[in-house]
């Protein structure tokens, strides 16, 4: 199971401290991604949501988490933020969905895609849960901070049986187009891959992540071996275009009315 996480990021202890390094640019070609399938819709997650989001995320990641790490995402507004589910609809309720809705923009708001009852029409099939974190950075030459963000990916999980269809790159996406819209100084995105996790530490790679080193023996004590690898990468100029392509395609308040109406 653990060998198959391809997509699936390792969840840091929660007393143990993230690192506050620079975020490294990447030297790694980007793969390009892949187009969504039209059954498949990003979205924010919800209390209807929350625990099939739960359930995803216990069954793959082997890490146990405090009731809070959940249920944060209803109560924060910045958990809420960053994080996303991907939803998968069976094809026919997908055809008729994507009927309902071609008025709009194929990229529309993620808090406006599902309804809270969305789980009645489709599987949660993926999951990602993340936060900003501050960069300590040098003081400037007058003397004043400079404060930078950082995105720490806590979790990114797909079931296995629904990988190959770009869902984790689009949840991580997602999840960076946000905390770029909530801070403008994020410099980087960064996670902890569990050291044996080869596939893992490849999806990362092809994406435009360096893997650092050296290992960070003992970070997950229930694994054998029980190190991490940290891998991160900047933000570039296609995380940036990609806010922009969301703002420029996210129908008008009167649409979203519209939209709503529809789906009712």
């Amino acid at each position: 199971m653990l060998r198959e996480t391809a997509t699936t990021t390792l969840l840091r202890r929660d007393n143990q401290q993230s690192t506050t390094s620079q975020p490294t640019a990447s030297t790694h070609s980007y793969t390009k991604t892949p187009s969504l399938p039209t059954h498949i819709t990003i979205t924010s997650v919800t209390a209807a949501i929350l625990p099939s989001f739960r359930r995803a995320i216990s069954l793959i990641l082997p890490i146990r988490y405090p009731n809070s790490f959940y249920t944060s995402i209803l109560s924060e507004s910045a958990a809420s933020s960053l994080s996303r589910a991907a939803i998968w609809y069976d094809r026919s309720r997908a055809s008729k969905r994507k009927r309902e809705d071609d008025h709009l923009s194929s990229r529309r708001s993620a808090k406006d895609q599902l309804p809270d009852d969305s789980l009645e029409k489709g599987e949660l099939v993926g999951a990602i849960r993340c936060r900003l974190e501050p960069v300590p950075t040098p003081p400037s030459s007058d003397g004043s901070l400079t404060a930078e963000h950082q995105l720490y990916i806590q979790a990114l999980a797909v079931l296995s049986p629904y990988r190959s269809h770009g869902i984790a790159t689009h949840l991580l996406e997602t999840v960076i187009a946000e905390a770029l819209r909530m801070h403008a100084d994020v410099s980087g995105v960064y996670a902890h891959v569990w050291e044996a996790n080869e596939e893992g530490l490849d999806w990362y790679k092809r994406r435009g992540f360096v893997v650092e080193e050296p290992v960070i023996h003992g970070y997950y004590r229930r694994l054998k071996p029980d190190g991490a690898r940290i891998v991160r990468r900047g933000i570039g100029v296609r995380d940036w275009l990609r806010v922009k392509d969301e703002a420029r395609a996210a129908p008008d308040d009167d649409e979203r009315r519209t939209s709503r109406r529809v789906s009712e």
